[in-house]
């Protein structure tokens, strides 16, 4: 029963080298176990940010889509009051447009009555050239008359004087009288 004292040598060596590899495998167990720790802890914050994370991005996608719907809502507005801008537009253009039809045409007719009161002016101005041309030529036709009749009166006047003193001459008062009546009346008519 004796062992030799190789084999105890051999079974010290092994029980070293198992000790030896207990030593190693415990303190990398702890270091392993620490480690595992740390990565549990990472985990842990890692979950807990990623909570935050996800909690904040259902918050940020709660904000996105009420800014979608209120991007809709500025949206749909903004085409219904273009789409209103749009035809309000149309209809002043359109009542522009009937506005411009009507004052050209109006415009074209005062152009044509332009010219016609142009025409008639033109008409006018002769006609008041001839007008004055003829009121000068009655002037002087007038005048030349005037005179003539001026000059008759004056021998009337005394053809009529000669003849009351003819008259007064005879003297006949009731036939001179009645001459006398005569005489003025064909005086009067004469005047006339």
């Amino acid at each position: 029963m004796k062992s030799p004292p190789l084999l105890v040598a051999a079974l010290v060596a092994c029980v070293i080298v198992l000790g030896f590899n207990y030593w190693i495998a415990s303190s990398r167990s702890v270091e392993l176990q620490s480690r595992i720790m740390d990565l549990e802890g990472k985990v842990r914050r890692a979950a807990a940010e990623r909570g935050a994370v996800e909690q904040k991005k259902n918050e940020f996608q709660g904000e996105l889509e009420k800014q979608q719907q209120q991007i809709d809502k500025i949206q749909s507005l903004h085409s219904f009051q273009m789409e209103n801008a749009n035809r309000v537009h149309q209809e002043e253009k359109a009542v522009l447009m009937s506005n411009i039809t009507v004052n050209e045409r109006l415009i074209q007719s005062l152009r044509e009555h332009l010219k016609e009161l142009q025409t008639e002016y033109g008409k006018l101005q002769l006609d008041v050239y001839w007008f004055q041309k003829n009121q000068t030529n009655l002037q002087r036709k007038f005048s030349y008359d005037l005179s003539q009749c001026i000059n008759q009166m004056k021998e009337l006047k005394e053809q009529c004087e000669e003849r009351i003193d003819e008259l007064t001459k005879k003297g006949s008062d009731v036939p001179q009288i009645k001459e006398n009546k005569d005489l003025s009346e064909d005086s009067k008519k004469n005047t006339q």
